[in-house]
């Protein structure tokens, strides 16, 4: 018995054991208001210290950026939690006469123990006899992919303010939601400038060439019934700059620019003997340029002046980073041209070995030919006949292509030819326009793909307007029209200096879904919203 009494006080004491209790459902209720001192809603404001008395313990989230007053103040107050459940604004100086005060203080606000914050709570006052109520409301978007702007800043200024917006400071601001939507309240009547701005250094001015920007072209009335849509874009840049440059791994010198460009060039500083010329490779909107050296030897580390018609932009190194791929990478291309099957290199492609080439459609040997893009030295046409229920399968054997610097593929074997009949529907849009809907032109059609990219373009001059596309491999799209005002072949931003805003972008509500073997119709009749 002596034996067994120390495990069965043992026992005895793990049975005995207290525990934090399990399970109760978390809290997801934010901190109510119960009262305020002086009280919400007052007039005859002159205190200099505010305390909100809430229900439980709270603490401060991102004070900085999510405690909005409106009309801001020259000096913020000091914001701290006293006793756990109060919160105190210490105002550092006198508020003007005669104004209504919003002290958007919600988000700021947070429960101590899971973080819910008291959204859309706000505490207002008047230094004068009447608290002004009227509203502006309205949505901001991106104005290229028009998906909602989240957190930006909206304000108002005076319509006979006309550089508050870029040396003062806002009458009235706010921000959005997380759907884009905005509404500021408490205004005096008046009329306003209405500007939406990505603050990139919180100072509530459009002063910084990298903050994205929205306005209307006309003044706005407080109260009105009106809802307005603010289309947010990045300006072009005042003076062209090189914002970006990179040597890829394949030897092409990236260079990004501040804005697009016709011409650029490149003078060598350092290197001494021997030729070097470049190939140039533009993007669509002409602002990102590859330059494909002619000769890699002794290139690394030298120095180059780039200039274009305006003159000298930078000097730049061209440093290496990486080792380049020892094989030539290529890859079968989605789209065609005129009828020709594309494939992209890796690198420039200065050859072409057609005896490793072969090209089979089922298990048969068929007869193709291959030809270097004399426009776009990356890309090698194929030409072959391709029927519509067959697979056709291009081999290159090792060496049947060959780079600019003298690197050649390894064994690859590319899938071509047209996607089978039960891989693909066809797709057929109409537009239209709303009666009563003015749209300019001319016209750039996008499809875009369920990850984003640009699967067709097509461009026409007025409505109506038709496009048929057979072989289009099932999945998800989304059709996207663009106002092409200025003529150019693509999306043009704007500009607040000149009033001009950016191209409308309209987006067809809902995903297209193409299905394998079926004719898929879109008729949209394009509107304003």
């Amino acid at each position: 018995m002596k034996c067994g009494t120390p495990f069965l006080l043992f026992l005895l004491t793990a049975c005995a054991q207290i525990r934090e209790p399990l399970g109760g459902e978390k809290d997801v209720s934010p901190p109510t208001l119960l009262s305020a001192e002086p009280a919400n809603g007052s007039v005859w404001f002159a205190a200099d210290r505010i305390v909100l008395h809430f229900n439980e313990r709270v603490k401060l989230d991102h004070l900085r950026e999510r405690l909005l007053i409106s009309p801001p103040l020259d000096k913020q107050p000091e914001v701290q939690v006293v006793g756990g459940t109060d919160v105190v604004l210490q105002l550092k100086a006198p508020l003007l006469p005669n104004t209504t005060y919003t002290f958007n203080i919600g988000e700021t606000v947070v429960d101590l123990t899971e973080g819910n914050a008291a959204a859309g709570l706000s505490y207002v006052v008047s230094t004068g006899d009447v608290l002004d109520s009227l509203l502006i409301s309205g949505v901001v978007v991106d104005a290229f992919n028009t998906k909602p702007e989240d957190g930006v800043l909206v304000v108002l200024h005076s319509d006979t303010d006309s550089t508050g917006f870029t040396t003062g400071r806002p009458g009235y601001f706010t921000r959005t939601d997380k759907d884009g939507g905005f509404t500021l309240r408490n205004l005096r009547s008046g009329s306003y400038q209405l500007h939406a701005l990505k603050d990139q250094n919180a100072n509530f001015r459009y002063d910084l060439p990298n903050e994205r920007v929205a306005f209307l072209d006309d003044r706005v009335i407080s109260g009105d019934s009106a809802f307005h849509e603010l289309r947010m874009f990045l300006g072009e840049a005042p003076v062209q700059q090189v914002i970006e440059a990179l040597v890829q791994p394949d030897r092409g010198w990236r260079l990004v620019l501040a804005r697009s460009s016709d011409t650029i060039q490149l003078r060598q500083l350092d290197r001494v003997g021997g030729s070097l010329s470049w190939a140039l490779e533009w993007n669509e909107t002409r602002d990102t340029v590859l330059f494909w050296p002619s000769d890699t030897t002794l290139l690394a580390d030298q120095r180059f002046v780039v200039s274009d018609s305006s003159g000298t932009l930078d000097t730049l190194t061209y440093r290496v980073q990486r080792k380049m791929p020892f094989y030539l990478d290529v890859k079968a291309a989605s789209s065609a041209v005129d009828g020709q099957r594309v494939l992209v290199s890796a690198r420039p492609v200065r050859s072409i070995n057609r005896e490793r080439v072969e090209m089979r459609i089922d298990s048969s040997l068929v007869d193709c030919a291959l030809a270097i893009d004399p426009n776009k030295g990356r890309q090698v046409l194929v030409s072959a006949i391709f029927p519509d229920d067959k697979r056709a399968v291009l081999t290159l054997l090792p060496g049947a292509l060959e780079d600019i610097y003298g690197g050649r593929n390894d064994t690859l074997r590319l899938a071509l030819g047209n996607k089978s009949a039960l891989q693909t529907g066809d797709l057929k849009i109409r537009l239209s326009r709303d009666t009563g809907f003015e749209l300019a032109g001319p016209f750039i059609l996008q499809v875009l793909n369920a990850q984003g990219g640009v699967f067709l373009i097509e461009r026409f001059s007025a409505f109506p307007f038709a496009s048929d596309r057979p072989g289009v491999v099932s999945g998800s799209y989304t059709v996207k029209l663009i106002e092409d005002l200025n003529g150019d072949g693509y999306w043009s931003t704007g500009s607040l200096k000149d009033q001009r805003q950016p191209e409308r972008v309209f987006r067809q509500q809902g995903e297209v879904q193409v299905r394998a073997g079926w004719e898929v119709g879109v008729d949209w009749k394009v509107s304003a919203h």
